[in-house]
């Protein structure tokens, strides 16, 4: 894991998230694994994060992720939850009939620091 040099700080931040679609369905297979992977990475690249493992299962997504000073854990899931569900949606139009909500992932996430 490499330093991160800011204008006033170097950091060293790494965070273990995980998370689940709602109502914990077994979605997360085949093409829409494919492109929940793309998502997730190109969403790291945009905000200068780096995904260090990423491992999808038909049920939950673990994530460890090296993050920035200045990004919360919240405002990290914030940011890939909700981009990646609307696009999975827009993708997918058969998950909004299979999930019966707006959302894809469920409300929740767990999230630790490692280091």
């Amino acid at each position: 894991m490499e330093l991160k040099k800011g204008c006033h700080s170097v950091t060293r931040l790494a965070y273990h998230f995980t998370f689940i679609p709602k109502y914990r369905k077994r979605k997360l297979t085949g093409e829409i694994k494919k492109r929940l992977e793309g998502m997730i990475k190109f969403c790291a690249q945009v905000n200068d994060w780096k995904v260090m493992e990423l491992d999808i299962q038909p049920d939950h997504v673990h994530l460890l992720l090296q993050a920035n000073a200045v990004d919360s854990p919240s405002s990290i899931m914030k940011r890939i939850k909700g981009g990646t569900s609307k696009k999975l949606r827009e993708y997918f139009p058969g998950l909004t009939e299979t999930i019966w909500m707006k959302s894809f992932w469920a409300g929740g996430y767990f999230a630790e620091t490692v280091g």
